[in-house]
């Protein structure tokens, strides 16, 4: 995880890719790619409309870039601009689907065999989903964070959904608390809710 040095330095960066250096942009993007994917992911119903939302944060940093007055500030106009371009992807979906965990669970490699596998992993999957779908948008918002950006910071995830930095463990520890319980109702084996 790279951390700004100060304004100047930050400052230097942003001319330097506003000027076409591709190594400035580069450097832009690894330090501020996982705070970007954590936003848009924690405000978008699958990954698809989540690297939709990553790609329209970075076109529009590409077009500011001349434009931004306070380098250190960075961080929190991605933040704002990745979570406006995620609620503009959901007005235009007009819906939200609880199946936004099953694109996740599909993506992970399975490394077993067998149709008996594929049918158990696929009803886990499917119960997963619900019990997910059952939480506050807010655990739904903070689990998916930390899912898919797990290198994130506190710091980085409280920039992201808008919360005190002190408060994003608590919260994540009632969150899949909340989830678990759910789970088990649904019938999932301790193990597998645990």
């Amino acid at each position: 995880m790279h951390e700004i040095g100060d304004a100047g330095e930050m400052t230097t960066l942003l001319a330097r890719a506003s000027a076409g250096d591709d190594r400035a942009w580069r450097e832009l993007v690894d330090r501020h790619g996982g705070l970007v994917w954590g936003t848009a992911r924690a405000y978008s119903a699958n990954r698809v409309d989540a690297e939709d939302v990553c790609q329209a944060t970075w076109l529009l940093l590409t077009e500011n870039l001349g434009r931004v007055r306070e380098p250190n500030a960075l961080p929190g106009w991605l933040v704002t601009t990745a979570r406006r371009e995620a609620l503009r992807v959901i007005k235009a979906r007009r819906r939200e689907s609880p199946a936004a965990m099953d694109h996740l669970l599909a993506d992970m490699p399975d490394g077993s065999e067998g149709p008996e596998s594929t049918v158990m992993r696929t009803v886990a999957a499917g119960r997963l989903g619900q019990a997910f779908a059952e939480l506050s948008q807010r655990c739904q918002q903070l689990l998916r964070v930390v899912a898919v950006a797990p290198e994130a910071s506190y710091a980085q995830v409280g920039a992201a959904l808008g919360m005190a930095r002190g408060s994003i463990g608590p919260k994540k520890s009632r969150c899949l608390t909340a989830l678990r319980n759910s789970m088990t109702a649904l019938g999932m084996p301790e193990e597998a809710a645990g």
